[in-house]
């Protein structure tokens, strides 16, 4: 019902006062739908309580009666209690009901099941709104407050009555009204309450318009009517324990100036008229904890003087305008204050999260918007905001002692907010958005004490809300220093803010919602990505060249530190996400550097790399207990970022020191990660951390990677390099390419001898192993072949010329031939058929080779030489290397892989 009342009385008032009238007409007609619905609990309570009340009367039938049902019974207490209130779902209250007597039930009816869909519920509220109550009384004082609004505009511009008699007139029927209603209050407890609100609406309207449109009235007189039906407002809404009386003439006083406002008059009238009605709401938060009234009255003052502020605001306005703001603002943080006082034992220091939070929030907004044009005023108020809650904070611990320990902390977590502000804004910073991020982290943090859900919902929208704010503002201080800037800290309190949220909503996972499991990852991420945009937004203002790497690679090392620093002694496991980010993170600096300097530990570069690499490796030891499988995978990483690092900056200094020979510039590319990773194969296995402790991890998975990487550049650097050691002469083997290929075919053999056990129970056959070992030798011999020839020969290094060379092809004819007459030998020697028959077959192809190309280069001294040279050969191997017998399968198998 409430919901469409407020609907009937925007469309009544946007169709007769405009659409800026429609939101106050639809709270009027919310605050009505509310108190009709109290009007029936309350009249519903009074019929079960004359039914109790007659059974005690008469025991003895009330006993035979109880033969089929059992009826309710009641205490004092229950009896003499204030009735039940509709509120708003947006308080931050807990819900926890008092505790009851297992022998004292409770007289609250038994409520209805509810309908089994939202179709039935619909159809059902329908019927009975339109089949219950007094249908006319529920909208006769909407559209009665109004038509009194609509008759004194249309009466000041066509009636030829005075205007005097006519405001007299208002006043006599809302005089008469109030009679009626207070003397209807016991009969038609609805209609009285009705009555009785809307004719104090009717009064206040009467004395602000004799005031403010006509003046008829003096100043003095007219407030101290409209503090006399403030005072008697209050006083009714007591007596009646009547919250909706309260709120149903704070709301039409409120709306008063609204309705009669032309644009013009004085706002420290109008200020002082809702200073007196916000004294009256101060008054009945005193005996009374209507949590509604006092949004109400909260909501009118700070939404009215904002679009007052928006439309009329001028700077020389300020001291008139200033004290009303503070004396609002002491009002709502007294109301909040007496509001976890007056709470029940069971529930004292129960916390009003939407005063609590949304006073400050609101004081603030329309302070900056006042002190906007003065220097460091925005900073020196929120000081004053800062000091005054630490130190109601302060007096709230001392005098409130346990249960107001959760608004003490409410209220000293706001002073720290606005004291750590006040730094930011007397830089003149993005204000809005640090102001909405901490704010949104306060709201997640009640919410959870609170165990609401709508609280925190408002949280983490207001985070997001602060993220747009601060995207939108482009401004930048030019002169601004570093580190202190609003730029910065804007950026850091929304990290800050976010990474608050993800670590409360994980501390306390057990009162979160199902569909709230997704917000602290994500809210984490949110706070991880705004600090390091806010950290390398700062670098790239305030570091040219090559130091901003240096000041990337210390934020990004002391991050990772804190972070494990933090998640020991929170702790907070996701904060581990970010010690394991480091790694990726350094990847990325590697690449930018190389791509951007090729010159990586330049200058101040090299301490940077070496604290990142400190931190990298000490962060892995702190998490050596962890035996998840991405533990090698991390060791692994930070081992070839430190090989890709070093080889970088090798290839650089070798490039620098040789210029002119693009040799010395790929050998490191081969010769850096073979050195690290024969070191790690000898001196690193006496490491006792971290090679000893996970010896596998690294014979393994970070050493196979790495030699797989240098086979791959070994015979693509063989086939594409001539291999010109300039400045010095070329000779075969001697030479830094082929010295680099031979060392890392040896390597592979070392890491077979190292690591042949775990590889052979993992299916790699020695055979095959040695087999793509001899094939990387053989093109290996080729290729430096090849090389001599084009050096010693005087061939270009071009793939057609070489393949005509007549010395290449003799060459390989007889190099094919010697290696083909050696692996006949040790076959025989060493009984193994399959190495002999290996050989056996290269000296057939040499053979082939000779008659289909070498023949073709007659009378060549290089068709001599390879023909007499492969036949001297193939002489030595038929005297010397007869093929082994054959053997069993089982035997030769056991040979071939001995």
């Amino acid at each position: 019902m409430a919901y469409t009342l407020a609907l009937l009385g925007g469309v009544i008032s946007a169709g007769l006062l405009g659409t800026s009238a429609a939101i106050f007409g639809a709270l009027i007609g919310f605050l009505l739908g509310t108190a009709y619905r109290q009007g029936r609990r309350l009249e519903q309570l009074d019929r079960e309580l004359e039914q109790l009340r007659s059974r005690l009367a008469h025991p003895a039938e009330a006993t035979a009666g109880e033969a089929g049902e059992v009826p309710p019974a009641t205490s004092a207490a229950a009896l003499s209690a204030e009735p039940e209130e509709l509120d708003f779902d947006l308080e931050l209250v807990e819900e926890t009901p008092p505790p009851r007597s297992p022998s004292r039930p409770s007289v609250r009816p038994t409520p209805e099941p509810h309908a089994a869909n939202l179709f039935d519920r619909a159809v059902a509220w329908i019927r009975d709104y339109f089949t219950g109550g007094n249908l006319i009384v529920r909208v006769g004082v909407i559209v009665l407050f109004f038509g009194v609004a609509f008759l004194l505009k249309y009466a000041a511009e066509h009636s030829q009555i005075s205007i005097e008699f006519r405001l007299m007139g208002v006043a006599v029927a809302g005089m008469v009204l109030l009679i009626l209603g207070w003397r209807l209050r016991s009969r038609r407890a609805l209609y009285g309450l009705a009555l009785q609100g809307g004719a104090v609406g009717l009064l206040y309207l009467t004395v602000f318009s004799a005031l403010r449109l006509y003046s008829l009235l003096p100043a003095t007189l007219a407030f101290g009517m409209l503090l006399l039906f403030v005072t008697l407002t209050a006083l009714l809404a007591l007596l009646q324990n009547a919250s909706s009386l309260a709120i149903l003439a704070t709301a039409g006083g409120f709306l008063a100036p609204v309705l009669t406002s032309t644009g013009e008059g004085s706002h420290v009238a109008l200020f002082s008229y809702y200073l007196l009605l916000n004294g009256g709401v101060l008054a009945i938060a005193w005996f009374k904890s209507w949590r509604l009234l006092n949004l109400v009255g909260f909501g009118f003052t700070f939404v009215i003087g904002a679009l007052w502020g928006y439309h009329y605001y001028q700077p020389e306005f300020f001291t008139s305008t200033e004290p009303f703001l503070i004396a609002f603002f002491l009002m709502y943080a007294a109301i909040a204050v007496l509001f976890a006082w007056r709470q029940p034992p069971n529930l004292k220091g129960v916390v009003d999260g939407t005063l609590v939070f949304g006073v400050p929030l609101a004081s603030a907004g329309l302070q900056a918007a006042l002190v906007r044009d003065m220097p460091y005023g925005l900073a020196f108020s929120a000081v004053a905001l800062g000091g005054f809650y630490i130190l109601l904070a302060s007096l709230l611990f001392k005098r409130g002692g346990h249960p107001l320990r959760m608004l003490s902390e409410s209220f000293l977590g706001t002073g720290v907010v606005f004291a750590t502000l006040a730094i930011l804004f007397a830089l003149e910073g993005r204000l809005s958005s640090a102001f909405w991020a901490l704010e949104g982290a306060a709201m997640i943090w009640i919410g959870i004490r609170q165990s609401r859900r709508l609280p925190r919902l408002f949280g983490l929208l207001l985070q997001l809300l602060a993220g747009l704010l601060y995207l939108d503002d482009s401004r930048w201080m030019g002169d601004a220093l570093p580190l202190v800037n609003s730029q910065f800290l804007g950026a850091g309190l929304i990290a800050l803010g976010g990474l608050f949220t993800a670590f409360y909503l994980d501390r306390h996972a057990d009162k979160r919602a199902d569909y709230e499991k997704w917000v602290p990852p994500l809210f984490f991420f949110w706070g991880v990505l705004w600090w390091l945009g806010a950290a390398i937004q700062e670098l790239d203002r305030y570091a040219n060249g090559y130091i901003e790497w240096v000041w990337l690679l210390v934020m990004l090392a002391l991050t990772a530190g804190l972070a494990e620093w933090l998640r020991l002694r929170l702790p907070w496991g996701r904060l581990r996400l970010v010690t394991l980010g480091l790694l990726p993170a350094l990847g990325l600096v590697v690449l930018g550097v190389w791509l951007d300097l090729s010159h990586p530990l330049k200058g101040m570069l090299l301490p940077a790399w070496l604290l990142a690499f400190v931190v990298q490796y000490g962060l892995l030891y702190r998490q050596d207990s962890d035996t998840t499988s991405i533990r090698p995978l991390w060791h692994g990483g930070s081992f070839w970022l430190l090989t890709f690092l070093l080889t970088v900056e090798a290839a650089w200094q070798l490039d620098q020191a040789i210029a002119g020979s693009h040799l010395w510039e790929m050998i490191p590319w081969g010769a850096v990660p073979m050195l690290l990773a024969l070191g790690l194969l000898t001196l690193g296995q006496r490491l006792r951390w971290p090679v000893q402790r996970h010896l596998l991890a690294y014979n393994i998975q970070v050493l196979a990677p790495v030699l797989v990487y240098l086979l791959g550049w070994a015979m693509l650097a063989n086939v594409v390099s001539p291999g010109n050691p300039w400045p010095i002469d070329y000779l075969p083997v001697l030479n830094p390419l082929d010295l680099t290929i031979l060392a890392i075919l040896l390597l592979l053999l070392k890491w077979w001898q190292r690591t042949d056990d775990w590889l052979e129970q993992h299916g790699v056959r020695p055979g095959y192993y040695f087999a793509g070992l001899g094939v990387a030798l053989f093109l290996w011999l080729n290729g430096m072949v090849v090389r001599a020839v084009h050096h010693w020969g005087g061939v270009p290094f071009d793939a057609d010329l070489l393949i005509q060379s007549q010395v290449l092809q003799a060459a390989l004819a007889v190099l094919w031939a010697s290696i083909g007459l050696g692996s006949m030998l040790a076959g025989t020697r060493t009984g193994r058929r399959s190495l002999w028959l290996s050989g056996a077959g290269l000296m057939g192809l040499v053979v082939l080779k000779l008659f289909l190309v070498d023949l073709s280069n007659t009378g060549t001294v290089a068709r001599i030489v390879a023909f007499i040279g492969v036949g001297v050969l193939l002489l030595i191997v038929g005297y010397f290397s007869p093929a082994p017998p054959r053997q069993s399968g089982k035997v030769a198998l056991n040979q071939e892989e001995g």
